[in-house]
């Protein structure tokens, strides 16, 4: 029964090692990246976020002062957190600001409909824009074959 030499299997495993290395490198660079470009972003979506729905940035604030009260230490991780993860934290209040705007819009659109408010449309007009018809030749029957099969008979 042959069996694998140990060279040969050092081989695999450290070049398996090193492609693990190399994956591990280059997501740690792509994650470098998107986030030097949230922590540029991040402001921005932070006023957008108020401008949208200045009721999630207001009960995140409350929530942070409420864990404070409760369990300060917690209430000191989140505000550390909340500071240096602002790149984070604010996509996620810009986020929640537009779900619940959306979730807002449709709640809105909802009850319209179930009020009976007439819904905005454009009226079509129904008449053709040619007063053209199209005119098809006449269609002139064969002349009965003398043998028919009954599969003939189902297409008369």
């Amino acid at each position: 029964m042959p069996y694998r030499t140990s060279a040969q299997f050092k081989l695999n495993s450290v070049f398996g090692l090193l492609l693990l290395i190399a994956f591990f490198v280059g997501l740690f660079f792509i994650l470098k990246g998107v986030f030097w470009i949230l922590s540029w972003i991040a402001p921005v979506l932070l006023v957008a976020a108020f401008i949208i729905d200045k009721s999630v940035i207001i009960n995140y604030g409350k929530w942070i002062a409420k864990t404070l009260k409760e369990n300060p230490l917690l209430g000191i991780a989140a505000i550390v957190f909340t500071v240096v993860g602002y790149m984070v934290v604010f996509p996620y209040l810009f986020a929640k600001a537009l779900f619940k705007k959306k979730v807002k819009d449709v709640q809105q659109q909802y009850e319209r409909e179930q009020q009976g408010e007439l819904v905005d449309f454009e009226e079509i007009e129904s008449k053709p824009n040619r007063k053209e018809t199209l005119e098809l030749p006449q269609f002139e029957k064969q002349a009965k074959q003398e043998k028919r099969s009954e599969y003939d008979q189902l297409f008369d």
